[in-house]
């Protein structure tokens, strides 16, 4: 492998994740799974873990389409994680939608505008 093989996604990971947040890339609804009494044993689709910055949306995520107050910029690390505008992220015990995706010309990171979903 060479660096436009991945490797590139790999060495970002190794360079920068103790600088990024912890945080949880679930697929699916979220919706609860409730167990015997009632009691949630879980939340439909699949986590995976990652490492995440939050931002401030940048001027061109602003002038998009669907833009509303409040969106942010997340930087998610790319080694290993798929992301799509059907995930949400949780960093740092808050949740986001994600509005928009684009992986870097690098395939370093993934660049995303997230909304925060209410709790």
């Amino acid at each position: 492998m060479g660096l436009l093989d991945g490797d590139i996604a790999a060495l970002f990971s190794a360079a920068f994740s103790g600088m990024y947040l912890d945080a949880t890339v679930n697929a699916g609804t979220g919706e609860p799974i409730y167990g015997a009494g009632g009691v949630i044993t879980g939340y439909s689709g699949s986590s995976q873990a990652a490492k995440a910055q939050v931002d401030a949306a940048t001027q061109a995520m602003r002038q998009a389409d669907g833009f509303a107050e409040g969106d942010v910029r997340l930087i998610i690390l790319a080694n290993g994680v798929a992301v799509t505008s059907d995930h949400s992220v949780t960093v740092a015990g808050v949740k986001y939608s994600l509005q928009s995706v684009e992986l870097d010309a690098a395939a370093s990171h993934w660049v995303c505008r997230g909304r925060k979903v209410p709790t």
